[in-house]
């Protein structure tokens, strides 16, 4: 199974317009890490090629990662960051798909599309595209309007993927334990709170205490430092708490093997 992080950034893109701080000027450099577009990721498994989540950069997102084809899209929440740019991958696709999420996340998302197919799915109830089992987990991202947008999680084999959350419901997170590889939400960095996001620290506790063996932190905001001067500090301080979790920042264009 192989992962391309398409986008690891937050809810507005970086850099920003007009924007001159360190971190967007970095961003600016060509082949910089420290660029980042909405959060998005597309996991190959034999021939299956899974989209998870449509973010408003999609097609420059597939251009620059030579994406040629996608089987079935899984989309985590009703934010448009997570499914903003839905009718350009309509457009885009050449033949119909399947599309999963739930009831309440497809109300707010479904339009008329040609080539994308909803399929209901249920938190912590499994289900499988061409043999590949796939569970979506319950988590918590808009803790004041849960309801209205509902967020999921999926693991997929020993891979967890939770790229917007702030807490994590204790019927899910039995499910999180012992994974090897998680791809965890901390969009604000050290000592930085929002309502809706973990923070690096955050991040790197909660995979500490679930005995993760390779974490990955996406989602990454515009209250980071530049690329190579956050993953000193986030290694500095995995080492100085002696934490066991091998730590990394994902950075757009990514790849791993799992």
């Amino acid at each position: 199974m192989k992962i391309i992080f398409l986008g690891t950034g937050p809810v507005k893109s970086i850099p920003r317009l007009g924007c001159k701080c360190p971190v967007c000027q970095d961003a600016r450099k060509l082949h910089s890490k420290s660029k980042r577009t909405r959060s998005s990721i597309i996991l190959t498994y034999s021939n299956l090629k899974v989209l998870i989540d449509a973010s408003p950069d999609f097609l420059l997102q597939v251009k620059q990662n030579k994406i040629k084809k996608i089987d079935a899209v899984l989309i985590t929440h009703p934010h448009k960051d997570a499914y903003g740019g839905i009718k350009k991958l309509d457009k885009w696709l050449k033949k119909p798909i399947p599309l999963y999420c739930q009831k309440q996340t497809w109300h707010m998302i479904k339009n008329n599309f040609i080539n994308l197919i909803f399929n209901e799915i249920k938190a912590n109830k499994k289900f499988e595209i061409n043999n590949l089992s796939i569970l979506p987990l319950q988590v918590y991202h808009s803790i004041i309007n849960e309801k209205k947008f509902p967020t999921l999680a999926y693991k997929i084999n020993n891979l967890i993927y939770c790229s917007d959350v702030k807490k994590i419901p204790a019927r899910s997170l039995k499910y999180f334990k012992n994974i090897n590889t998680l791809i965890l939400d901390a969009a604000m960095y050290f000592d930085r709170q929002i309502f809706t996001h973990l923070n690096a620290e955050d991040a790197i506790l909660i995979a500490q205490k679930l005995n993760i063996k390779k974490l990955y932190l996406t989602q990454i905001g515009h209250s980071y430092p530049q690329f190579n001067k956050a993953q000193k500090a986030i290694i500095s301080f995995v080492k100085n708490k002696n934490i066991k979790v091998k730590t990394n920042i994902a950075f757009d264009g990514q790849k791993i093997n799992l």
